[in-house]
């Protein structure tokens, strides 16, 4: 029996629930359609929940497709990375010394006078007069150390001047004991804290503990907005409460002007926890843990608590027992790693004395030997030609007698791989020899199958993925119709725009100014194209008797 509320218009008893979000109880469609405008901002399928142990978290309120969009949300707080060459404090768009608009009242440098009217420069502003002395900055290009304070700045400032968002920064995790008396916090108070007391003359305004708050909240909140070269940071709301999974089940993108989305990757029931992966899903299980440090958190989702990561074997190590067909890896990879990270002994950041040990034979190596191992391979791939393709079968075909197949090293190089196939020859594939098209095919149908087992969400990647992987089959059936006849490409073609249509659907949220949402725009164009191919070839075909 449907769960019985009240209206949020009248206050009449009624069962009926908005769809979008079945959070709130309209009595009548009137009462709904009246509402709209103040619910549509807050209208989702997650609602925020509470835990002892977890904090705030999102769970979902009805059963989630994947596609949909869960949450779409503007920024509380935007500005520049800490770590940034000087940029408009307007659109963020890198400068060029030979065309900035500095701002009449500040001096801060800006690319349009329209910029320098942008409600977001009102904090630097504000406490640049207040210190009556204009800001000069003269060398652009590098990193400048003025920046490093603007977007904390910008938090401080809402103290007195913004309440209610003031209210939600301070909601928001900060990890400041957790965080104290690291490299980051020293720096911090350096070229932070002490910077917005010297060089705007705020001591006696702002704290060191309000200061060094907002350079954590930044810090664990903060998402980077890839619209741009270099990227900006966002702080948003109710986003901030999703927690982290390796095998996420949502995703993250951004609409072009600054709103970020959150969407479904697989299906999601009602109930479940709402979470997407804060750190990269194709790293091995060390090296995702150890990045998921910064937010002072030690990961032990499904994937990390299984050494076979699901059975891929994604970090997998060869046996090289003679005659043996094994592959090496640890008991477990969840091992405490947070007090190496913040402690001052080098000692205690050292290797783990764990042995991995082979699944087979069950030989044990040493850890040390395994990460010298990896450490060799990482170099070997830093140095590899870029776009290059040969070098990238010469890896895959060295380091398979060291790695499993679907090694994360493998698997990167692979990608890669996959990609530039194609792009050396000004004829596209049709300029590529008959192997290497098949090695493209192969490759994008594994890693794509491989990233539905890992990270199902991560719909970026194997958008993309299949995009190539459809301009590899029609470009085989092209081939083939060529001494075969049209009746084989036809089959070609339509297998190719099945794929290209899921690669349109993985890849639908993602914004024009990012090569994914390019390769959006045009999956949408081919898919035209191949419409009017198949109708043309179907037409060409005899007719059945």
């Amino acid at each position: 029996m449907p769960e019985a509320g009240t209206c949020v218009v009248c206050s009449t008893l009624t069962e009926h629930k908005c769809s979008g979000c079945q959070g709130v109880h309209y009595c009548s469609r009137e009462h709904q359609k009246q509402d709209w405008k103040q619910h549509k901002a807050i209208c989702s399928p997650a609602r925020v929940k509470e835990d002892p142990k977890l904090g705030r978290y999102l769970e979902a309120t009805r059963n989630i497709k994947p596609g949909d969009i869960v949450m779409k949300e503007e920024p509380l707080i935007t500005g520049p990375s800490q770590i940034t060459p000087p940029v408009c404090l307007g659109c963020y768009r890198l400068l060029e010394e030979d065309n900035i608009v500095s701002c009449e009242k500040c001096g801060w440098p800006f690319c349009s006078e329209a910029c320098t009217q942008n409600a977001v420069h009102q904090p630097e502003c504000f406490y640049t007069q207040s210190k009556d002395e204009k800001v000069s900055i003269s060398s652009y290009g590098m990193p400048h150390p003025n920046y490093q304070c603007i977007t904390v700045l910008r938090c401080l400032y809402q103290r007195d001047h913004n309440q209610k968002l003031w209210r939600k920064l301070q909601t928001l995790e900060s990890h400041d004991e957790e965080r104290k008396n690291t490299e980051k916090w020293n720096n911090d108070k350096k070229m932070i804290c002490q910077f917005i007391w010297e060089f705007f003359k705020l001591k006696d305004t702002f704290s060191e503990e309000e200061i060094m708050r907002c350079c954590g909240i930044v810090q664990i909140n903060g998402h980077e907005v890839p619209l741009l070269e270099p990227e900006y940071i966002a702080v948003f709301d109710r986003v901030s409460m999703v927690e982290h999974c390796c095998r996420a089940n949502c995703n993250k993108s951004f609409t072009s002007d600054g709103k970020i989305i959150l969407y479904a990757g697989v299906n999601i029931p009602t109930g479940s926890h709402i979470s997407v992966c804060y750190t990269d899903p194709l790293w091995g299980t060390e090296a995702r843990r150890h990045h998921l440090c910064d937010w002072f958190f030690e990961c032990a989702c499904q994937r990390c608590s299984d050494v076979t990561e699901l059975g891929t074997m994604f970090s997998g190590i060869k046996c090289k027992k003679k005659d043996c067909k094994g592959y090496l890896l640890p008991d477990t990879f969840i091992i405490p790693i947070l007090h190496k990270i913040r402690s001052p002994d080098p000692k205690t950041r050292g290797l783990d004395n764990k042995t991995w040990k082979c699944s087979e034979c069950k030989d044990e190596v040493s850890d040390g030997i395994i990460q010298q191992l990896l450490q060799d391979i990482g170099k070997e791939i830093s140095v590899m030609p870029k776009n290059d393709p040969d070098a990238c079968e010469r890896f895959i075909s060295h380091c398979s007698s060291y790695l499993h197949p679907n090694h994360y090293y493998m698997t990167d190089v692979s990608v890669a791989l996959a990609q530039m196939v194609g792009q050396q020859d000004a004829r596209g594939l049709a300029g590529v020899t008959e192997d290497r098209l098949l090695v493209k095919a192969q490759l994008c149908k594994h890693i794509a199958d491989l990233l539905d087992t890992l990270a199902p969400a991560e719909t970026r990647l194997r958008g993309s993925l299949l995009f190539e992987l459809h301009a590899a089959v029609a470009e085989t059936g092209r081939r083939k119709s060529l001494t075969e006849g049209p009746y084989v490409m036809l089959g070609y073609v339509t297998e190719a725009r099945k794929i290209l249509l899921e690669s349109a659907r993985l890849l639908a949220n993602e914004p024009p100014e990012l090569p994914e949402g390019r390769l959006a725009h045009q999956a949408k164009v081919n898919l035209v194209q191949m419409d009017e191919l198949i109708k043309t070839l179907s037409a060409s075909l005899p007719s059945p008797l």
